[in-house]
């Protein structure tokens, strides 16, 4: 049998995993706690992380240790926020004077208080966590094979996103076409509350549509049109970004064309030999090109192109978001070292906004993930984005320059560094990861950046093909 065919059918595991991420995609669009979705996905996360444990072997650890260990660190961490602590100890970290004082002026002083300023927000940080695990503990399971496959199911329901973005953006700002009530109505926000991480998500499907058409086999003819479809998703994908109005995901979008061109590589093992004139298609790529860009110029003059309007247009938004910025990395002086607790930016820094920044709207997050992970975890939050960007940066390095490229586990690994680096410079803009549909995305390219440095045991091996 020719190693590149695969035999195998999709695991339990799989199916299991293909259904959470399903409803994933459809209830995990937005941040907020207030989101009516999460009375199902939360108990659907805890019930698939029983159903992952329940069908975990000691083989499926092979490899998995490290991510397992950040698993726990993180879930820790966000635990320790939420421990009550003796009055006294609590009333000597930094940054609760003020609010010592009006315990004080009601006579509230001996109160045993969490670390982190906002309880609930600290519960539901930590239950947000539930679903990526959910996702990691199934991944870890899957035959390698089966973790390939996640490619083009990811593939599918982030077209679909992006599909019903365009839906939106033709038809009523307030229809029903908009799953959240608070969302950026007559943009398309596609799954998505905010437009943003919408647009992220489909900046993200150009390096996935690479190595989904690099990775093909088989037949001949199979592959061509494999190679086909992810030219027809590239081609409406930039005017679907265009019409989100994210200057973000615009720039999103340059990177991702950028990475794709350094991850694809013309397919390998076709089984059988091109017939006819196999310079057709050399020109396909070029087609492609001259269509995108069509499309997007189609989409400008159409008054569509919203996210290049504004990218030149003349608001202050930008200006505000700097001013904001400052005032917390004041408020990571103000909380350090310890942070002002898990979930609980909202609430210090409306005790430190400067009053020429106060108007009708409260500011729901930092707009820069790692700045507000610095005010809310303080100096261990930093040392562990720290230990996993040097972690990252590694592993990455070894993907990309002493592995062999032309393995399939390797093809995946470099990918999801791709993934993971576009994820990290749009958090540097926004919350993306504050999302569980994104947090589970980036579940799965931690399994992909690892799996092509995965000890197998004997037993695993003889079963599970390098494909």
């Amino acid at each position: 049998m020719p190693a590149y065919q695969s035999t195998s059918k999709p695991s339990a595991q799989f199916w299991i995993l293909a259904i959470f991420l399903l409803i994933l995609f459809v209830t995990g669009g937005a941040s907020r706690i207030d989101v009516q979705s999460l009375i199902i996905l939360y108990p659907l996360s805890v019930i698939t992380c029983a159903l992952a444990c329940i069908s975990l072997r000691r083989e499926h650890l092979a490899g998995r240790r490290l991510i397992l260990c950040w698993a726990v660190v993180i879930f820790a961490l966000a635990l320790l926020h939420l421990i009550p602590l003796p009055p006294a100890l609590w009333q000597s970290l930094a940054g609760r004077q003020d609010l010592v004082a009006v315990e004080k002026l009601v006579g509230l002083t001996n109160i045993w208080r969490p670390l982190t300023l906002a309880p609930m927000n600290g519960w539901h940080a930590l239950l947000s966590l539930v679903a990526p695990l959910a996702v990691i503990l199934l991944g870890i399971q899957l035959k390698r094979e089966d973790l390939f496959r996640l490619l083009s199911l990811v593939i599918a329901l982030s077209t679909l996103s992006g599909l019903l973005g365009l839906l939106q953006v033709v038809g009523d700002p307030n229809s029903s076409l908009y799953f959240y009530r608070i969302t950026n109505n007559g943009a398309a926000v596609g799954l998505f509350a905010n437009r943003n991480h919408a647009a992220t998500l489909l900046a993200c499907l150009f390096p996935m549509l690479a190595v989904f058409a690099a990775t093909a086999r088989g037949e001949a003819d199979a592959v061509r049109m494999r190679q086909l479809v992810a030219a027809a998703i590239a081609i409406v994908l930039v005017p679907l970004i265009l019409v989100t109005g994210s200057r973000s995901g615009l720039v999103g979008a340059v990177l991702g064309l950028g990475a794709a061109a350094l991850l694809y590589r013309e397919p390998v093992d076709i089984r059988t030999v091109r017939r006819g004139k196999p310079n057709r298609f050399k020109v396909l790529p070029i087609l492609g090109g001259l269509g995108v860009l069509s499309l997007a110029l189609l989409t400008y003059f159409l008054s569509r192109a919203e996210a290049i309007e504004r990218l030149f247009s003349g608001t202050t938004s930008e200006e505000s978001r700097t001013d904001f910025w400052a005032v917390s990395l004041d408020l990571f002086w103000k909380y350090f070292p310890l942070g002002s607790g898990s979930g609980s930016f909202v609430e210090a820094y409306q005790i430190l906004e400067p009053n020429e920044l106060l108007n009708p709207f409260y500011l729901n997050r930092a707009h820069n993930d790692w700045i507000e992970t610095a005010v809310t975890f303080g100096l261990p939050g930093i040392l562990a984005l720290l230990v996993a960007a040097i972690t990252f940066g590694i592993r990455s390095y070894r993907l990309w320059y002493h592995a062999d490229g032309g393995k399939r586990s390797v093809a995946f690994g470099r990918l999801a560094s791709v993934l993971i680096a576009m994820i990290a410079i749009a958090s540097a803009f926004d919350y993306p990861l504050r999302t569980p549909t994104m947090m589970a995305l980036f579940a799965i390219c931690i399994l992909w950046l690892t799996e092509s440095g995965r000890d197998r045991t004997a037993a695993a091996i003889a079963t599970i093909k390098e494909v």
